[in-house]
């Protein structure tokens, strides 16, 4: 079979729309899955961040509490002076490097952290303090005797910002306490949290796209192995056309099978003079009947070997150009073949000194 009629077989054509469907199938899966992983990162990004929101807001509603108390303590003592109300409340406080408290009266910062931080301050203005939008905004919210809280942005740093304003002596003051958020995101317990979170996450997506990759390559190597089983296919029907080609030229050119005119004799004489054929039998024979040529044609093809050329005089003459043949040899093969009586004519060429041209052209000019 063809290549071009293998490539038009509807089985051949079903598989490959079998194959070109899944292969668009799982195309498809891949890019949904793609598309889900995505969607799934920005979610748990989202969720991560609402979540990280959600803990900031209960600390910061527990940091509330410990400002109301300390607001609670300062509301008890009795009334004194500016100085013994702020040393009472500094003994009050706990600073550190991660939170810290500042105390201001009306616009003016009088406690920072400690008393490095506040010598630092000491006359600087709470705008200049808190000097970031959101800072400004969490100062502008503040209330008499009721403690707020904001997620403010100060110094390149994140706080939780608690804060109240009270009055002493009839003086407004302002107390705040402010947290670095890495305080709180660091807790062991939130970090590991955190991490477990964002793990299972990563794991989900990574198995979607380890899945949806898989079945793609899956498809893929089917692809391949089918291309390869279609390139094996190819070439071995070249090398079946090939033979087959081989093969008819072979058929073409088989003397037992073929049976020539007379008038392509000199050319086949010519071919043969110029690949130095010079041992050769030429002979002429002649039958009675048409039936009779036909039966020693039909008999030559079997008792008649490849080295005897055979050519139609006319419907009862018969020449045959016996390559390689010497006149006991060719005498012998005729006689075989049963048709001894029927020579008119027979001539060893290497003997008479001819060449098979001259030998043929002699011939064909004689009425045998």
């Amino acid at each position: 079979m063809k290549k071009k009629e293998l490539r038009q077989t509807a089985e051949w054509q079903n598989k490959k729309t079998d194959i070109r469907k899944l292969e668009r199938k799982f195309r498809n899966i891949l890019i949904l899955t793609l598309v889900v992983v995505a969607a799934m990162s920005a979610m748990g990004h989202y969720l991560m961040k609402r979540y990280t929101t959600t803990i900031m807001n209960v600390y910061a509603t527990q940091q509330d509490n410990y400002v109301q108390l300390v607001l609670d303590q300062i509301n008890l003592q009795e009334n004194g002076t500016e100085e013994s109300i702020i040393s009472d409340i500094i003994e009050t406080l706990d600073s550190g490097n991660t939170h810290y408290w500042t105390l201001s009266k009306e616009e003016n910062i009088l406690f920072v952290k400690n008393v490095t931080e506040t010598d630092k301050y000491q006359g600087t203005s709470l705008d200049k303090f808190y000097d970031t939008s959101s800072a400004d905004e969490f100062v502008k919210s503040l209330r008499l005797n009721h403690v707020t809280h904001e997620l403010i942005k100060m110094d390149g740093s994140r706080y939780v910002a608690s804060g109240v304003i009270f009055s002493y002596n009839d003086t407004q003051y302002t107390l705040c306490l402010l947290t670095d958020e890495t305080v709180i995101l660091d807790n062991n317990e939130f970090l590991s949290t955190r991490i477990s979170m964002y793990i299972y996450v990563i794991i989900i997506m990574v198995l979607m796209l380890l899945v949806a990759m898989g079945a793609e390559m899956t498809v893929k190597k089917r692809e391949l192995d089918n291309n390869l089983l279609h390139s094996r296919l190819e070439i071995q029907n070249q090398h079946i056309e090939r033979l087959e080609r081989e093969a008819k030229e072979r058929d073409a050119y088989d003397t037992r099978l073929n049976l020539y005119q007379e008038a392509v004799l000199p050319a086949f004489a010519r071919k043969l003079d110029e690949k130095n054929v010079d041992q050769a039998v030429l002979a002429v024979l002649r039958f009675a009947t048409e039936a009779d040529t036909k039966q020693f044609l039909a008999d030559s093809m079997t008792k008649l070997d490849d080295e005897i050329l055979r050519f139609k005089k006319d419907d009862t003459g018969i020449i045959l150009l016996m390559c390689h043949y010497t006149y006991e040899m060719a005498w012998r093969v005729i006689h075989n073949v049963g048709a001894v009586d029927q020579i008119r004519h027979m001539e060893d060429i290497k003997e008479s000194k001819k060449t098979i041209t001259e030998a043929c052209a002699e011939a064909e000019e004689k009425e045998w």
